[in-house]
């Protein structure tokens, strides 16, 4: 796979939206030794075809008439295949594994198709086109990838309430399974650097009792203590750490708490000026906001802000000592009972 998620090197739009869904694909290493045995060629060849063709729009994407991102033309093959499986009838028999459509139907759905990009996409691909009494659809260099997408996207659906078609964009065939994610599958879609810093960050919550939620996102996990997010680990730009850290109100007894308590760090200064520099700052406020006119204390400095949230894009190693004293700090709060509510989520 010509596509490193650990060595982002696009230099346009488009390759950084390919780069982003080639760099999501789950491991064929990881899904098969889930799924029944019968299904590994198909899903074998639907995995070849979307990394193979994402490879392709990342090399060509002029080539297909894709200038910009701009209604998800990026991925057009993956909005096809799910038209395909919604539209049309899947038939397998000893001759035939592929899908099938009425002439007028079809001649209808060719209407909505990005034509350059899919007439490409068929011609170097392997899509077979066949006219009778109705029109067939199968694919010579990847026979088995029609059953896989009819098979994943019938599982998809069947199994769970979000992100359905995210299983056919990143070829998780554990949904075939009914494979219930877990944080697990968040932090193997950050990149290297990134991944370790997040498992130290996991391990230090897991140690003051605060720990994953049930996993219903692809990109991001939560973690609680007595039922409240303590913090939320995020992938973000090129498969980077974000991570929210709750907090508290700056009125509240909560913030009172946590400010007797760093009053006691010998490195008080330093830790709240790193405090401060990320504090997830008001961005959308309304023109009347009596925030604006009336800026909070905070540590003995004015900000604009309303509540007291943390948010660190890519953290590094020499940060974790103050990001789990932030964790302990939220965690305290909650466990104390005094904790307000923590956007982005309930907490």
């Amino acid at each position: 796979m010509l596509i490193d998620k650990d060595n982002p090197s696009y230099n346009s739009e488009v390759q950084e939206a390919v780069w982003n869904t080639a760099a999501n694909l789950v491991p064929l290493e990881i899904t098969l030794p889930l799924i029944p045995e019968k299904l590994h060629k198909p899903c074998i060849d639907l995995y070849n075809f979307t990394k193979d063709i994402l490879n392709d729009l990342y090399e060509n994407a002029d080539e297909y008439g894709i200038t910009s991102t701009e209604n998800n033309a990026v991925i057009f093959y993956f909005w096809h295949l799910v038209f395909m499986f919604k539209k049309f009838q899947f038939v397998e028999n000893s001759h035939f594994a592929g899908f099938f459509i009425s002439s007028h139907e079809y001649k209808k759905s060719r209407k909505n198709d990005v034509c350059v990009a899919t007439e490409l996409m068929y011609t170097r691909y392997g899509f077979k086109v066949t006219f009778e009494d109705t029109v067939k659809i199968t694919n010579t260099h990847y026979p088995g990838m029609m059953k896989a997408v009819f098979e994943l996207l019938t599982s998809a659906y069947m199994n769970y309430n979000v992100n359905c078609t995210q299983y056919l964009l990143t070829c998780d065939f554990r949904a075939l399974v009914n494979y219930r994610r877990t944080y697990v599958d968040t932090l193997a879609k950050l990149n290297s650097k990134s991944r370790k810093i997040a498992e130290q960050i996991v391990d230090f919550g897991a140690g003051i009792g605060v720990k994953p939620t049930k996993n219903t996102y692809y990109n991001r996990v939560e973690f609680k203590t007595k039922s409240k997010i303590v913090f939320i680990i995020d992938v973000y730009g090129k498969k980077e750490l974000k991570i929210n850290i709750g907090f508290a109100e700056l009125d509240g007894e909560a913030f009172k708490m946590i400010e007797q308590v760093i009053d006691t760090y010998n490195d008080a200064g330093e830790f709240t000026e790193y405090l401060r520099k990320n504090l997830k700052k008001c961005t959308n406020c309304i023109q009347d906001c009596i925030k604006k006119d009336n800026l909070a204390e905070l540590f003995g400095k004015k900000t604009l802000v309303c509540q007291a949230y943390i948010r660190i894009f890519s953290p590094n190693e020499q940060e974790l000592n103050n990001i789990y004293r932030l964790i302990e700090l939220r965690a305290m709060v909650v466990k104390a009972g005094v904790s307000e509510v923590f956007y982005p989520g309930n907490g």
